[in-house]
């Protein structure tokens, strides 16, 4: 009997400790954390959502209210009401910036998945359900829209050709382009249903311009993938210029598109120091200004609007390759990117949009050379893992 009883009391035990093993709450609990741009509350029961692809690397912003000497990034399952931490896993990468400012979570494996955020001998926590799926058979077709003006088409110029190298088997890029466009612009054509785009596509191997369209008529044309959103560059550092147009054009396309489109923030990029655009005085005429305002923007406005799950660098990387031999050479006329700039700013495209490895790229311009496509390919790489901090 005693053997019995010390056997139960053994198990009971052993229940309690492996109870206190998951209990997940205990600690001072005086430090608030939230994450701006994801649906959900952030509660156990009702945690953040996001879905990711695996080889994708999804960027939000934290808010962290309180006192605490260190952020623990755990992640694991939810099992019977309780989180369960695995540090063993290597499904997700989960990375915060210095500050804990910004939020890094990078795709590794296919499955379901729950991150923990917490303050170092914490309570506090803030849970994200992340749900990973195999990567969209991008290597099979790629269809892109852009919203945008003359910096997408900069951007888009060379991306067909890139993609096509990188092996993806069919492109198609359609650009509604109207020069000088702000959101505001954008949205009075699409309020007026007026055909003020030009109408670019890229199908075939080869551009064509599809003559005067409203946006409707672009945004119907294909199911497209993924469709990205900019503003204007003058004003791409000025955070009270994107609403009530922003919203307005959002909820428009979202009611339009034909199929379940991924949106994507075109982060442009700052003029040459030596510039004569008639918006270069809003920076002081001070290139590192413009870059950090444009950044401003991209992290602390983007980042915390949920219709945005990715942000194409293209700034970032223009100003990493400023910081090399290059220097200052990459635009025409001290604000549209030049050919070497165009080739940079599609190959973060592609590397944002897919994911997908640059590194055995061999496709490039005449006239760039092998040395310039190294360095255009180090670059990106450099912006796509730090998206708002130019590289040394």
């Amino acid at each position: 009997m005693k053997k019995v009883l010390l056997i139960m009391f053994m198990l009971a035990a052993g229940l309690l400790m492996s109870a206190c093993d998951e209990v997940v709450d205990e600690g001072p609990d005086n430090i608030k954390i939230n994450l701006v741009g994801l649906k959900g509350e952030g509660s156990l029961e009702e945690p953040y959502r996001m879905k990711i692809n695996v080889g994708e690397t999804v960027t939000k912003y934290l808010e962290i209210e309180g006192d605490y000497d260190a952020l623990e990034l755990l992640q694991g399952q939810f099992n019977h009401g309780m989180f369960k931490n695995n540090q063993a896993q290597e499904s997700l990468t989960i990375k915060s910036d210095k500050d804990d400012s910004v939020l890094l979570i990078t795709a590794n494996q296919k499955g379901d998945y729950m991150v923990r955020i917490k303050g170092k001998d914490m309570s506090s926590s803030a849970y994200i359900q992340v749900q990973v799926s195999d990567p969209a058979s991008y290597k099979e077709r790629l269809r892109i829209l852009a919203i945008g003006n003359s910096f997408s088409e900069d951007a888009t110029t060379y991306l067909g050709e890139i993609a096509s190298n990188l092996g993806v088997e069919e492109v198609i890029i359609g650009n509604l382009y109207i020069g000088g466009a702000s959101l505001e612009t954008h949205w009075n054509s699409i309020k007026n249903r007026t055909s003020s785009y030009t109408y670019y596509k890229y199908s075939n191997n080869q551009w064509e311009n599809k003559g005067a369209k409203s946006l409707v008529v672009g945004l119907l044309d294909e199911p497209w993938d993924i469709i990205s959103m900019q503003q204007v560059s003058g004003l791409s550092g000025i955070e009270s210029s994107l609403q009530p147009y922003l919203d307005d054009i959002l909820d428009y396309v979202n009611e339009t598109k034909l199929t379940e489109s991924t949106f994507v923030w075109h982060q442009t990029w700052a003029y040459a120091q030596n510039s004569n655009h008639s918006d270069f005085p809003r920076y002081e005429k001070d290139q590192t200004l413009m870059y950090q305002s444009i950044m401003d923007i991209s992290q602390n406005y983007i980042l915390k609007h949920d219709a945005f799950t990715r942000i194409i660098p293209a700034g970032t990387a223009i100003q990493n390759l400023r910081n090399t031999e290059i220097g200052d050479n990459l635009t025409r006329d001290g604000y549209h990117l030049n050919v070497y700039g165009r080739y940079v700013a599609g190959l973060m495209w592609f590397k944002s949009l897919t994911g997908l490895s640059i590194d055995e790229l061999t496709y490039r311009p005449q006239n760039v050379t092998e040395q310039q496509m190294n360095l255009a390919i180090e670059a990106v790489n450099q912006a796509y893992q730090t998206k708002f901090q130019i590289s040394n």
